[in-house]
């Protein structure tokens, strides 16, 4: 205990030890400060399936091994069009083809890319007309062929080549830049490469869509970064006009951003010197520690203004900071666990994101009791001190703690029970919805690419496929078969587009040569067309097998284009081609479904696991933090009403207006859920102290939303505000959430303000 009475880790006792020792407060708050700046300068920016699931996740080291394996399966698509361009008439006329080539040689060259296709560059299988077809480019030495002509009709029914690297109609054409893996060191070059090879063609009239993983992860992540830099001058305006406007005392609202400022300089400082990256989830981080963290500060400042206007500044401080001191270390502590829960989550980006979260807001909790006290005694009170505001909200707070204790109770609890009522038959029409559309917004490039390049060519993503059969086994000529039966299969499920594996090559090779169909059979036993057909053309020219068979496991591939989908119609897909493999593939074979069209199913699916672990989780640890502090389950579960609530009323309403849970919203639960109890916390110490102080039920009520319902207004206002800034964002999703957030905790405020005081007075 110090000469205060308070133990020393309460914050009373934090404000006293800083207000005794100003000098070295101010000096050892000051080098960490320095290490933060020194560790944001350290602080790098990833993106990518690893820099979201981890580098070590399952699905990512699966599909980096199949990538390794076949050379391929993450495609960068760089798609462009003759139809109204003036640079070229088809995709396979001489500037097109010159184009292409150029590109693709230089895109050959860099170290994240395996290897490109284009017209210019890949191989083109010709029939002779004798002799084993011949392999051809239709450009050859930097020059395209004299007989290109003749090519192009040979080129249009390719089935490697149609509607992969040339449209159906020879419009449209492709360059298929393959990565060398799913970094995002990988993506970032290849990306930035590729933009810097077309740009001379942009401007001699090409025109470029382009598609892949690699461009949402670089292209959607630098929209992200870009807005979120906008966002916070933003929040930082936002918050501190609405602090002044309810505060009535500039001096207190600035003080107060300083102070949260400091604290998210803090927590990406701590991401430079972990050597956590910055991603997608975790931009939003500085803006929602901002938001987060500036509570304790204003109900901290909000209790120091309200005392006497004759009081010295220390001891009005330290007074402040007795009262309201314990019950911010508990709300700090339902925030921690709120984002803190979703630590749970094996997602690597997520589970960083809680705890860079928790940190944040735990140094908001510090500084507020330490760096901000020394602050503001170092000015004038006078500055602080609630000038005529202060009676209005008198006021009006004693006019609502009158009305929430009297004849206006019995009202306020059935139109609660009415709300809840409806937000849980509400959440039963809720849907679990993923939209590439939402997630980045209609206007983003990425997303106006991929329509582009649906209408042009082709579907935009890719699922992949590998066919092994048993260990020993060789390749035996029913391998075929079953991959040519997978495909069939695959063409029925809704989703998917054409296919193309080693069959799709040898029919047509065959039909050269032999003139009739391709047998396949079901056994091991027959002719064996399919293998010596295989062989054959694996020993005059192994490039056309490679992207298609790995000849050393063996293991034979199947890509298949596919739509983007929402996240039902996706989990669906998943499903049924699960489905497929399962009946079609013999057992003792082996089959797996990788791509990114899969490794951005399992990874929504992971997200939606984690929310609702993650729910379960806070609620349970939240209710068992507030009983502990207040030591009575009864002030437990007062706590919880209006903490649970606004979570039912908010996801019953989207329920109820058909709007989806996508990934941005379904962190609201969670992080709402830690942040709404705030306001309860803080109504039921003050209610607690009156209640010892010898008033009833009812007066403990009245008086509680007087001294503390400015504060709670305040801070809550502030909170949705700070929220609703974040529509701004470039993502929908980020947008989603923030204004959803914002009507949670609103909801979360009436819950406090009014439904609360009127259930404890009884």
């Amino acid at each position: 205990m110090n000469a205060h009475g308070d133990r020393w880790w309460q914050p009373a006792a934090w404000t006293a030890l800083a207000l005794r020792h100003k000098g070295w407060t101010v000096g050892l708050l000051a080098l960490p400060t320095l290490l933060a700046v020194a560790g944001a300068a350290r602080l790098r920016t990833e993106v990518g399936y690893r820099a979201f699931l981890g580098a070590d996740h399952p699905v990512v080291r699966e599909f980096d091994a199949f990538v390794e394996r076949f050379g391929g399966g993450l495609p960068l698509v760089a798609v462009w069009s003759c139809r109204e361009s003036r640079a070229c008439d088809i995709a396979l006329d001489r500037f097109s083809l010159s184009m292409a080539y150029d590109v693709a040689t230089r895109m050959a060259a860099r170290p994240s890319v395996r290897s490109v296709d284009s017209p210019a560059t890949s191989g083109l299988l010709v029939r002779q007309w004798i002799g084993f077809p011949k392999m051809r480019h239709l450009v050859e030495g930097g020059k395209v062929v004299a007989d290109v002509e003749s090519l192009r009709e040979q080129a249009l029914n390719d089935p490697v080549w149609k509607r992969r690297l040339v449209s159906e109609d020879g419009v449209t054409g492709a360059l298929v830049v393959h990565l060398r893996d799913s970094s995002s060191r990988a993506a970032t070059d290849a990306y930035g490469a590729l933009r810097d090879a077309v740009r001379p063609y942009e401007k001699a009239g090409f025109e470029f869509n382009f598609v892949g993983g690699p461009v949402e992860f670089v292209v959607a992540g630098a929209d992200l970064q870009r807005s979120t830099r906008r966002i916070i001058p933003l929040m930082v305006g936002v918050i501190g006009v609405a602090l002044v406007l309810l505060f009535g005392a500039p001096m207190a609202a600035l003080s107060a951003m300083l102070c949260v400022g400091l604290a998210v300089l803090w927590t990406v400082g701590t991401m430079g010197w972990v050597g956590w990256p910055q991603n997608s989830l975790t931009q939003i981080l500085p803006p929602l520690v901002l938001v987060v963290g500036v509570c304790d500060a204003i109900h901290l400042l909000g209790r120091y203004a309200a005392l006497p206007a004759d009081w010295q500044a220390e001891p009005a401080m330290l007074a402040a900071a007795a009262e309201i001191g314990s019950p911010c270390v508990l709300t700090t502590l339902t925030t921690l666990v709120g984002f803190g829960s979703l630590g749970v989550s094996g997602l690597e980006s997520i589970s960083r994101f809680g705890v860079l979260a928790a940190v944040g807001v735990a140094v908001a909790l510090l500084l507020t009791f330490t760096a901000l006290p020394v602050l503001v005694c170092a000015a004038p009170r006078a500055w602080f001190v609630l000038g005529g505001t202060s009676r209005r909200w008198s006021g009006a707070l004693d006019a609502v703690g009158r009305a929430v204790t009297g004849s206006g109770r019995m009202p306020i609890i059935a139109v609660a029970v009415v709300a809840a009522v409806a937000g849980v038959w509400g959440a039963r029409g809720l849907r679990v919805e993923v939209a590439f559309e939402d997630l980045y917004g209609a206007d983003s490039d990425v997303v106006r690419w991929a329509h582009a390049t649906s209408e042009m060519l082709r579907a935009p993503d890719t699922l992949e496929l590998a066919i092994e059969p048993p260990a020993g086994a060789g390749l035996p000529p029913r391998a075929f078969a079953i991959v040519d039966r997978v495909q069939r299969e695959l063409a029925g499920v809704h989703g998917l587009g054409q296919s193309l594996s080693i069959v799709d090559v040898l029919r047509r090779l065959n039909g050269w040569l032999h003139r009739d169909e391709l047998p396949l059979g079901d056994t091991d036993d027959d002719k064996g067309r399919p293998s010596s057909v295989y062989r054959l053309l694996r020993n005059r020219d192994p490039s056309v097998t490679d992207d298609l068979v790995d000849s050393d496991t063996p293991a034979l591939r199947i890509s298949v284009e596919s739509e983007k989908l929402p996240q039902a119609k996706l989990r669906a897909l998943l499903d049924e081609v699960a489905a497929v493999v399962e009946r079609v593939v013999p057992p003792g074979w082996s089959a797996s479904v990788t791509g990114p069209l899969a490794v951005v199913g399992r990874m929504i699916d992971a997200i939606r696991q984690t929310q609702l672990r993650s729910f379960e989780l806070a609620a349970v640890a939240i209710f068992v933090l507030v009983v502990g502090f207040f030591r009575s389950l009864r002030l437990g579960l007062l706590a919880m009403v209006p903490t649970v609530l606004p979570v039912v009323v908010t996801v019953g309403a989207m329920g109820w207006l058909g709007i989806p849970l996508d990934v941005g919203s379904g962190m609201v639960a969670s992080v709402v859920l830690g942040l709404a109890v705030d306001d309860a916390i803080h109504w039921l110490a003050q209610y607690v102290r009156e209640r010892g102080a010898g008033a009833s039920a009812a007066d403990a009520s009245r008086r509680a939303v007087l001294r503390t319902g400015r504060a709670m207004v305040t801070t809550s206002v502030a909170l949705a505000v700070g929220f609703c800034t974040l529509s701004f964002s470039a993502w929908h999703s980020i947008a989603s959430f923030g204004i959803i957030a914002a009507v949670a905790i609103l909801t979360a405020l009436l819950a406090a303000l009014f439904l609360l005081p009127a259930i404890a007075s009884r």
